[in-house]
């Protein structure tokens, strides 16, 4: 059997780390062609998504992440706060056994490590057409602007949102959009005031403002990147400690320009609609530091609502995983360990292909079923978050929302932690 992967992506990369292990030729398309350039945020990984890494990845490269978290001595604990910095609640509860916190670029990099010839950088992955013979033929485009073939029996759409594959696979877009804009970058904690760095000194903060805005800034330490220095020079953040922030924004005319802004004009323009809305203060500082190499701008997309669910296309050669089936937003934090969910399901079904214990239809049928329920319930919970930025639109609306939010993000940490709904632990903060 040989699989065509479209995306390196986590999801896409893992699934080709896990066949290649097991015996199936797996080749991976990726228009990118440095696969440092992606958001260098740092991932929560559910128990599900670890058990899935544990299964994917070789056993050196699985403790190599493993060392790394354990080495991690950034806080534990989660804070809200009001567009001015304010303490709204903090959760300093004990997180679930079985869990990773990783950066994105590092894990990355470690799942694509090793995979040599199987992986084609600067080639996409841009339609496809089934043989009678029941292979697949991928229409690929090279980033010299040459096109070309590659023949398989079968074909993962990989590549997130907007993918061309999957696009053709539902027989039109697998996501719509929700309404939101985001801005992200990346910002030394040696760049900002002392009293900045006291005011985000949890490992994560997340603060809800007028007009329809927010903020999440993540507490990074970035001695992950000690794992990837010894195959990747130089490594792509060094080892500082840094702050990997995302405004949040609604989908206005104001703004959807911003997506066409880059460096320190986005950067600014972006610092300009949080003072605009009223935000003030330290939280401030972490935008406005922001290295500017590492800004971008882009749109929240959820899956699209069908009458059959996710994933309404028949089982067949042709299937997708991760943001090309169920998009969500980043409010959720759940993108990756569901892809790594998928690719860990979608590996053992190609595996019982492989082995003759099941019929290709058969076993991708299996892996849709056993999808829907968890990719749906992650994109809801994802969407949570973009319900408190839209009702914060209005001055009534923001103090409905800000008063909700302790509540609304105890549930959120405690599911992302595996406690299923437990808020214990979880401080109503008086500054």
């Amino acid at each position: 059997m040989h699989v065509v992967v479209v995306g390196a992506g986590i999801g896409g990369l893992a699934l080709a780390q896990g066949l290649l292990a097991s015996g199936i030729r797996a080749t991976v398309l990726e228009r990118g062609t440095d696969l440092r350039a992606t958001g260098g945020y740092s991932l929560h990984l559910s128990p599900e998504a670890v058990t899935g890494l544990r299964a994917l990845l070789p056993p050196d490269r699985l403790g190599q992440l493993l060392g790394v978290e354990r080495a991690s001595e950034v806080a534990r604990d989660h804070a809200v706060r009001d567009h001015r910095g304010r303490l709204v609640v903090v959760d300093r509860s004990p997180r679930a056994d079985g869990t990773l916190d990783v950066d994105r670029i590092t894990l990355r990099l470690l799942l694509a490590h090793g995979l040599g010839e199987h992986l084609r950088l600067g080639v996409s992955g841009v339609g496809y057409d089934q043989q009678d013979d029941g292979t697949v033929v991928v229409r690929t485009a090279a980033e010299d602007g040459t096109t070309g073939e590659v023949r398989c029996d079968v074909l993962v759409a990989a590549d997130g949102v907007g993918s061309a594959v999957a696009t053709q696979l539902a027989g039109g877009p697998t996501s719509t959009p929700v309404g939101l804009m985001g801005v992200a970058g990346r910002t030394a904690q040696s760049s900002v005031p002392p009293g900045t760095r006291d005011l985000l000194r949890s490992r994560s903060t997340l603060a809800v403002g007028p007009g329809g805005s927010g903020l999440y800034v993540g507490n990074h330490a970035a001695l992950d990147q000690v794992a990837v220095s010894r195959f990747v020079a130089p490594p792509p953040w060094g080892v500082g400690e840094s702050y990997v922030w995302g405004a949040i924004l609604l989908d206005w005319a104001s703004t959807r320009s911003l997506a066409r802004l880059a460096g320190r004009p986005l950067v600014a323009a972006a610092a300009a609609q949080l003072r605009d809305r009223s935000w003030d203060g330290p939280i401030l500082d972490v935008v406005e530091h922001t290295d500017p190499v590492t800004a971008s701008a882009f749109r929240f997309h959820a899956a699209a609502r069908y009458p059959a669910g996710l994933a309404p296309w028949a089982p067949g050669p042709v299937t997708a995983l991760g943001d090309a089936v169920h998009a969500m937003p980043p409010t959720g934090g759940q993108g990756a360990s569901t892809a790594l969910r998928d690719a860990h399901l979608l590996r053992d079904a190609l595996v019982e292909v492989e082995t003759g214990r099941r019929p290709l239809v058969s076993a991708v049928d299996d892996y849709h079923r056993a999808m829907r329920p968890y990719a749906a319930a992650a994109v809801a919970a994802s969407l949570q978050p973009v319900g408190w930025t839209r009702t914060s639109r209005k001055p009534l609306g923001t103090a409905v929302a800000q008063a909700g939010m302790p509540a609304a993000a105890a549930v959120s940490w405690a599911v992302r932690a595996g406690r299923r709904g437990d808020a214990a632990g979880v401080l109503v903060g008086d500054r």
